[in-house]
């Protein structure tokens, strides 16, 4: 998640439950060209044990040589190409969730990371159901009027991907209702390589629910763990107990430190606003090369605050002071200040499934747009928008 998931938050997703936590995205591109910034979202905290980094590229040349970079000079042990961002101005032209509907292009550009990985790496692949219910590209499908098939999933095992995330929306919907759950459950009996289900998990038992629906073989967690980074742990440790409760073992849970037991009670207020310290700590440290002053970093994690608060009835001051905090000496002297808070206030219920940053509301439906000619590659067409993709940094 861009802005989101540098290497503090990994870390505190890793030690809180989570099986694996990827990189912001990586603009295959700037990363060849060593740009500076792009450098410092593919790099890594010396202790994170498994690393993993999310690609973006529209050139397949680009991806292979980016795949191969990363593996040799960057030493990942995982590439997860996203074919999933929804943003409108990204899709419009050709980039992001409509990349999937030419067929031939996203073939070239999962084979060429494949090929760029060398066999040293998994490749995986991140798709959304499709840019709208009229053109899917997760399954077979014929788009519109063209009569093209676009069939993403299979496509990408065919080129080598190691397994498939979906995102069980179409694009249009961007984070909105309804989520479509069985659209995972269609495409893990479709492939052979293994379906991660992603959407609405919000909490443990929404986790079971769709491994049990969909057959799936793990569960992604995106929004809901910002700010709740311990959901890593509720979500593993019910997927654990679920399964020794299923006498034919039918579902596979990903392996988690401390998966085995009942599961833990969300944090009382004290807790939270630790971890939402040392958070912040690790990354102003993290940034100090580009930020020394403090001030910068301070300003971007205010995005946290409210997350990591929500529903808190005693923490309205503590919100207050850390919203203008721009120092972490000031940080730590509003969180250390216990007369301003109940430390003991239970975890709201109401905060579990509260939208995070994205979604909620009414369901909406954005209208999108497309190079010209871009659903006629099976006529050839659709050249010219093609030659003149850029892969510009997005959202997925």
């Amino acid at each position: 998640m861009a802005g989101i998931s540098c290497a503090p938050y990994r870390q505190l997703c890793i030690e809180h439950g989570a099986s694996l936590s990827t990189s912001e995205m990586v603009i295959a591109s700037a990363l060849l060209l060593r740009n500076r910034r792009t450098l410092k979202l593919a790099s890594y905290a010396p202790d994170e044990s498994l690393r993993s980094v999310q690609l973006y590229g529209v050139r397949p040349d680009q991806v292979e040589q980016a795949v191969r970079m990363l593996v040799s000079e960057r030493n990942v042990h995982h590439v997860d190409l996203n074919f999933g961002c929804p943003v409108r101005k990204i899709t419009a032209r050709g980039g992001g969730s409509a990349l999937p509907l030419r067929p031939m292009l996203f073939a070239r550009l999962v084979a060429a990371a494949v090929r760029g990985a060398g066999g040293q790496v998994p490749v995986t692949v991140k798709l959304r159901v499709g840019l709208t219910s009229e053109l899917p590209t997760h399954l077979q499908a014929s788009v519109g009027w063209c009569g093209d098939m676009v069939d993403a999933g299979r496509i990408a095992e065919a080129e080598g991907a190691a397994a498939l995330t979906l995102h069980a929306r179409t694009a249009d919907q961007l984070y909105s209702a309804p989520v479509m759950w069985h659209a995972i459950r269609d495409l893990v009996k479709t492939v052979q390589i293994p379906v991660i289900g992603n959407g609405d998990v919000y909490e443990a038992s929404d986790a079971v629910q769709l491994m049990e629906q969909t057959g799936c073989a793990g569960v992604m967690v995106g929004r809901a763990a910002l700010g709740r980074p311990w959901v890593f742990r509720e979500v593993a440790e019910a997927l654990h107990d679920n399964k020794d409760d299923h006498d034919d073992a039918s579902i596979t849970t990903p392996a988690a430190a401390g998966a085995a037991g009942a599961v833990l009670a969300p944090p009382v207020l004290g807790k939270v606003v630790a971890t939402a310290l040392r958070h912040v700590e690790a990354e102003v440290e993290w940034y100090r090369d580009y930020d020394p002053e403090e001030r910068d970093s301070i300003l971007r994690f205010r995005k946290f605050i409210s997350l990591y608060l929500y529903g808190f009835k005693s923490a309205t001051q503590l919100k207050a002071r850390l919203m203008v905090a721009d120092s972490l000496e000031q940080w730590r002297a509003a969180a250390n200040d216990i007369d301003m808070y109940d430390q003991s206030e239970p975890y709201p219920a109401s905060a579990a499934r509260h939208p995070r940053l994205k979604g909620g509301g009414a369901p909406v439906r954005q209208r999108m747009g497309l190079p010209n000619g871009w659903l006629d590659e099976h006529r050839g067409g659709g050249g010219a928008a093609e030659a003149c993709l850029t892969d510009e940094a997005c959202e997925g």
